[in-house]
């Protein structure tokens, strides 16, 4: 009998999708793509016994209109089991996780365990499956972390087989979107590399002669030099300033060249400096290499139905581009996750360089299961990781030494020294400050940088500043696309020279390319003090510029913030009249603050990784609903839009009220949209402040709520002066 896949509105099956060119189609692709890390048999048996469950009349009769449900994975998973050995367990997760997710092993109804005792429909199974022999397993698994590497391998095998049944299908039922795939041919490794070569030439032959400079191309030169190395984890610890994003594209092309690698993955704590590196990325490469990645990415509405914007949104679905610019959420949340949709991309992840930037923004109540994370990556799936920041972890911490991370090499030769040489600022502590006074100091200067500790604390000291149009305010309490134009004003009038005055929350003190004379930061973790001091005399103009550290009279309420403060006060302890910024009191602090935190919260390594070994029982889903760099993510409420957004904003708010496709339109929206706490929306809600669209898109309905100098006010009853601000 004849067997199908997938099936058209055609009554005669002459244009069906028969099952043998399906599951033989899926495992080509599968066993492709598992070739990276060795495992291409593997990905060969996943395709061809992952919809053998749909041999059989029950599904043969959904397809011509039945309404009969057939469970068509299950099968698939038992014939796995049966013929793989005790491994064949790692084949069963997957086959049964390909639509719905990988699944919890366990005995409880819809685990894993559960399922494979079922009743299955009898199938009529393939030739090639009766010749197939049981595949090896690819790597050498270590005694102590033998389980984690079995989950890992897991996920990273789930993502060649979920990836290729997406694209067959993908390629029978829209043939459309296969074309766009293929419509735009990136440029290779070694294509990029020339290109970013003649980029940095050009760069130095603008850039002006000095101290700055010349850090900038020692660090290059050495990242040139070094990417000749083998494979492995490299730091790159270079003072704010010194260069160090493209001189690290430049070493991860340069690598990637070398050793025969297929893509650079770049991951980033903050979206602010995601589109900042991903602008520089375009220039430097052409805008059909680089994916950027991420919840706020736009593309100009004159391009929305070209090529590029067609193969952006498909590349994103895989991360089937040269080099792709992320979110730390998104690339670690994946590693961790068990959705088919987000887990595709895992195995291009495999022979990528990936450089982390900004590296102590990981969270630290999940740094251990990060690293471990990448140790895997690392040691068996051809990676090359780069921990690129100015406050470099400390990864040699007891706490981690029972991760045995691989050997970690340093890309500049002297970081001290060089530290010594663009040292630009210097810090002075002024103790406590209350409002008031702090905003009598920040309007002494006529260009002024005050990053505090809380979005409430911003407000309260812009309001005490003099209304003049010198003064400026950031948070995230404004839209993207509002951020995104005070952000601009704010450096042209910088490169003007004129008065500027900004407070902001410290979603500028990291990769946000501002140069201020003076800088106050509130209290915090040293790190986040030398981040704060890096947007200080950025380019070297001023022989010293001046940081200021104070306390505020009114702390925060957020504990971690108060553990990073107190790790602080007694680094600064431990090394008086030393510069703080230097590297010995940096590696301190971060001792001390993992001396109090739990680099793994929710326990993620150990229930991966259980002692003693126990059998292949992983809870894949529950993992990933505990995996979740940012607890609390809010919901993202859309603004009623300024002047200059409101017809834009309007358009799209009666396309996502009538249009049968909503998403296009609530995705765009997203540029419009402030994040705020689930318990804040729920009292808007209540107050008639907020619409809900849909019953699902919440819609800031009362206009005065969001002012053009602060953005979304908490307060509905306090409203400011619009003509307060000059944007």
């Amino acid at each position: 009998m004849q067997y199908y896949a997938h099936s058209t509105e055609s009554k005669d099956k002459t244009d069906w999708q028969t099952l043998s060119d399906h599951l033989h189609n899926v495992a080509g692709l599968a066993e492709k793509f598992a070739t990276t890390f060795q495992a291409g048999q593997w990905g060969l048996y996943a395709g061809l016994l992952h919809d053998i469950g749909k041999a059989c009349p029950a599904f043969l009769a959904r397809l011509e209109g039945s309404n009969i449900r057939v469970d068509h994975a299950t099968i698939g998973a038992k014939l796995a089991k049966e013929r793989c050995g005790s491994l064949g367990m790692l084949l069963a997760y997957v086959i049964c996780g390909h639509h719905g997710g990988l699944p919890d092993g366990g005995i409880q109804e819809g685990q894993l365990h559960f399922r494979l005792r079922k009743e299955t429909e009898p199938v009529e199974l393939q030739p090639e499956i009766d010749s197939l022999s049981p595949p090896a397993f690819p790597f050498q698994l270590e005694e102590k972390w033998g389980m984690f590497s079995l989950a890992f391998f897991t996920r990273m095998l789930f993502s060649c087989l979920v990836d290729a049944d997406f694209l067959d299908t993908e390629n029978f039922c829209t043939s459309e979107k296969s074309a766009q795939r293929a419509a735009i041919q990136p440029d290779d490794m070694s294509q990029l590399r020339m290109n970013v070569q003649a980029f940095l030439a050009q760069k130095q032959a603008q850039a002006k002669p000095g101290v700055v400079n010349d850090a900038r191309q020692q660090v290059l030169a050495r990242c040139l030099t070094e990417a000749k190395g083998e494979q492995g984890v490299y730091t790159l610890t270079v003072p704010t300033g010194g260069g160090k994003t493209l001189s690290s594209l430049a070493f991860a092309l340069e690598h990637a060249v070398e050793h025969d690698l297929a893509r650079v993955i770049y991951a980033i704590p903050f979206t602010s400096i995601i589109e900042q590196n991903a602008e520089v990325f375009r220039q430097a490469l052409g805008e059909a290499n680089v994916l950027e990645h991420h919840c706020n990415f736009r593309i100009e509405e004159d391009k929305e139905d070209s090529a590029y914007a067609q193969w952006r949104s498909l590349a994103a679905e895989n991360w089937d581009a040269p080099v792709v610019v992320t979110t730390n959420v998104q690339f670690f949340e994946s590693l961790y996750s068990n959705a088919t949709s987000r887990c595709r991309k895992l195995h291009n992840i495999a022979g990528s360089v990936i450089v982390l930037d900004e590296a102590q923004a990981i969270p630290t109540e999940f740094f251990e299961p990060c690293l471990a994370a990448l140790r895997e990556l690392v040691l068996r799936y051809g990676c090359t990781v780069v921990l690129c920041t100015a406050t470099q972890p400390a990864l040699q911490d007891s706490k981690l030494q029972s991760l045995k991370l691989p050997k970690i090499t340093e890309l500049v030769e002297d970081p001290s020294a060089l530290y010594s040489d663009l040292k630009r600022v210097q810090v002075v502590f002024l103790g406590t400050l209350n409002t008031e006074d702090l905003a009598q100091r920040l309007a002494a200067h006529s260009k002024v940088l005050c990053i505090v500790s809380t979005k409430k604390q911003a407000q309260q000291v812009v309001r005490q500043l003099p209304g003049t149009e010198e003064n400026f305010h950031l948070s995230t309490n404004m839209y993207p696309e509002h951020r995104l134009r005070v952000l601009a004003t704010i450096r042209q009038r910088l490169s003007n020279g004129l008065p500027c005055r900004v407070v902001s929350t410290s979603l500028v003190e990291a990769g946000v390319d501002l140069d201020f004379p003076v800088v106050y930061r509130a209290m915090a973790g040293l790190d986040s003090i030398a981040q704060a001091a890096g947007r200080c005399n950025r380019e070297g103009k001023l022989e010293y510029g001046q940081t200021y550290v104070y306390e505020p009279d009114e702390l925060p309420a957020m504990p971690w913030l108060q553990r990073r403060m107190t790790r602080t006060r007694e680094t600064l302890r431990t090394f008086s009249g030393e510069d703080c910024l230097s590297l010995a009191p940096m590696q301190r602090f971060f001792e001390l603050l993992y001396d109090v935190e739990s680099l793994d919260a929710k326990k993620i390594i150990k229930r991966l990784n259980p002692k003693p070994h126990q059998e292949l029982i992983f809870p894949f889903r529950e993992i990933a609903e505990d995996f979740r760099l940012i607890d609390d993510q809010g919901v993202g409420v859309i603004m009623p839009g300024l002047a200059e957004d409101q017809a834009s904003v309007a358009l799209l708010i009666e396309q996502l009220r009538h249009s049968p496709f909503p998403q296009s339109a609530a995705k765009k929206l997203q540029r419009y949209a402030v994040v705020v706490r689930t318990n804040v929306l729920q009292r808007l809600h209540h107050q008639g402040a907020v619409e809900m669209i849909r019953d699902t898109y919440p819609y800031l309905s009362n206009a005065q709520a969001y002012n053009e100098g602060l953005g979304f006010c908490e307060d509905m009853t306090e409203l400011w002066d619009p003509e307060y601000f000059c944007i």
